[in-house]
């Protein structure tokens, strides 16, 4: 119950709203050299995503989260959520990197993931860490993995690069 009002309260503090199009590369998740952290200007963005943030993330890495069955979708936030011994959720959000509002004073590190500029965003009091992906100039896409507790952190943080990296194939490229 705790996970899922925590994945809740992060979940609800964006928006799903963005759009994308078409084009897929694959990759790894890999630190960039420099460090950066974002900022609390948003941009709106009011179409749909051109892929279905619910269907990107591969079962067999929700599985080693202690995770089945199908998303479930906040009603208050958008964001697609996967219950298990980790929490997971995916949403669309309507910020480009960097501009997405700081919450809980994270640590921001920047990432690559294929072909698209990436944030690895790790909680330093809340529990979650997660991957927000660059979609073009007006939006990213969020994964989300929140830790049962502060031993499996580490855990939470590896998992959701991991997913960022299996997901990024099914995004479009900006």
């Amino acid at each position: 119950m705790r996970r899922s009002l925590l994945l809740t309260l992060v979940a609800a503090g964006v928006a799903l709203a963005a759009a994308g199009c078409g084009g897929a590369a694959g990759g790894t998740a890999a630190p960039a050299t420099d460090t950066g952290s974002a900022t609390t200007t948003s941009a709106a963005a009011s179409t749909a995503p051109s892929f279905d943030p619910c269907a990107v993330l591969p079962a067999d890495g929700l599985a080693k989260l202690g995770i089945s069955g199908q998303a479930k979708i906040d009603p208050d936030s958008g964001a697609c959520q996967w219950l298990g011994t980790f929490d997971v959720s995916t949403h669309v959000l309507p910020y480009p990197l960097g501009q997405r509002p700081k919450k809980d004073n994270p640590t921001i590190t920047q990432l690559t993931v294929g072909s698209h500029k990436a944030e690895l965003w790790r909680s330093n009091t809340a529990g979650w860490c997660s991957v927000e992906v660059a979609l073009g100039a007006a939006q990213s896409f969020d994964i989300t993995v929140v830790a049962a507790d502060s031993k499996s952190m580490d855990t939470a943080c590896s998992s959701v690069q991991d997913l960022a990296t299996a997901a990024e194939p099914k995004l479009p490229t900006s």
